[in-house]
């Protein structure tokens, strides 16, 4: 049951598995790891594959939680662990967080004192929210919504909060706002761009957008960005750049991701803002692969999931011994946002463009 928490295994052996075929280890339950694991079941069948994640919970759609949040799904709909091929040679370790990498031995520790020998390692390691330095930023009624924690943690605030802040106006911010709106509460969308949804909607796109989410008792203001939480034992306003200060009970904040990059990094693998990749998804050790939104790709993090997707297909394919690569995935959404269906595809705001390009309004 994916309401109930997981209990931590306890540590019983030094080395987990002795003079066994070593297995591919994939560390990270997101859909990147997950599809990792049904490539590599696919393509590289019958070999021995090892799942590690760290949160106290079997694998779920993260893409849904704001879904769960706003009251239109229950728990049990976003789980996924059952897309897990159900096979003696696939191992799951939940609520097994993995703390180091020893590239020489190849082997993993966990947080329970055991290690695992691998044969090649798959780092699915996502990211977090990322939280600007904003003073007051740690105050109690400050969030962030990233994962199931966050959710249940936001789930209980819902029926308290009379006025919601959300920092941030990309999708995440416009889906936390429409759910933190649920139960009458006055929501308020602060963006620091000219206006919302800034890297997938162009100007035009995005005012149609506005009017149809400021129906829903939600206010946008575009321009604008926070400079202070301010509160004694609980977030009371925001001060704002502009000098205007907004009264609220609660804040989220969606300004983004950070890729959790710190494991690789204490293994010495190359680094920058994400893990750094070569077009076989190889880190700077052959014998270890990243994937997801912790790959960083010729400068890029993508914070999609569909190009994590391709990134574990490839990654499988190339582990299993085919010739695959990676050469970037182009940037298209498709979803509905408060209600209201969207498309975008490539640079809207015209930045990556070639000799040519064409634009169409109707």
């Amino acid at each position: 049951m994916l309401m109930s928490q997981l209990t931590p295994p306890i540590a019983n052996t030094l080395f987990a598995e002795e003079k066994e075929l070593h297995p591919v280890i994939v560390i990270g339950t997101g859909p990147a790891g997950l599809r990792a694991v049904q490539e590599l079941d696919r393509q590289y069948s019958g070999y021995p594959i090892k799942l590690f994640g760290n949160e106290p919970w079997t694998p779920y759609n993260r893409v849904k939680l704001s879904s769960l949040l706003a009251g239109d799904i229950t728990e049990e709909e976003i789980d996924t662990s059952t897309s897990i091929p159900s096979a003696s040679h696939i191992t799951t370790h939940y609520n097994t967080p993995v703390i180091a990498i020893d590239p020489t031995s190849k082997t993993i520790q966990t947080q329970t004192g055991e290690y695992f020998h691998y044969h090649k390692l798959i780092l699915a390691t996502g990211s977090r929210a990322y939280v600007p330095n904003i003073p007051g930023n740690a105050l109690p009624g400050v969030f962030t919504f990233r994962d199931l924690n966050d959710t249940q943690r936001l789930l209980a605030r819902t029926t308290k909060s009379r006025h919601t802040l959300v920092i941030g106006g990309g999708l995440l911010g416009l889906e936390t706002a429409k759910a933190m709106s649920r139960f009458n509460t006055h929501v308020t969308v602060i963006e620091h761009n000219r206006h919302i949804m800034f890297n997938q909607l162009d100007e035009n796109a995005a005012d149609v957008l506005s009017s149809s989410i400021e129906q829903e008792n939600i206010t946008l203001l575009s321009g604008e960005g926070v400079q202070q939480l301010v509160g004694t034992s609980f977030v009371e306003s925001a001060v704002l750049r502009s000098g205007k200060t907004i009264t609220c009970d609660t804040v989220v904040f969606a300004t983004g991701i950070a890729p959790n990059i710190e494991l690789a990094q204490a293994a010495g693998l190359a680094v920058g803002r994400g893990i750094k990749v070569n077009h076989s998804l190889q880190t700077s050790d052959e014998s270890i692969y990243a994937i997801g939104e912790c790959a960083e790709h010729e400068g890029k993090v993508y914070g999609l999931v569909a190009p994590g997707l391709e990134q574990a297909s490839i990654a499988a394919s190339h582990l299993a011994g085919n010739v695959a690569f990676y050469h970037g995935s182009t940037s298209a959404t498709r979803l509905k946002v408060v209600g209201c269906p969207v498309f975008s595809m490539g640079d809207v705001q015209e930045r990556e463009f070639g000799p040519a390009h064409a634009s169409y309004t109707d």
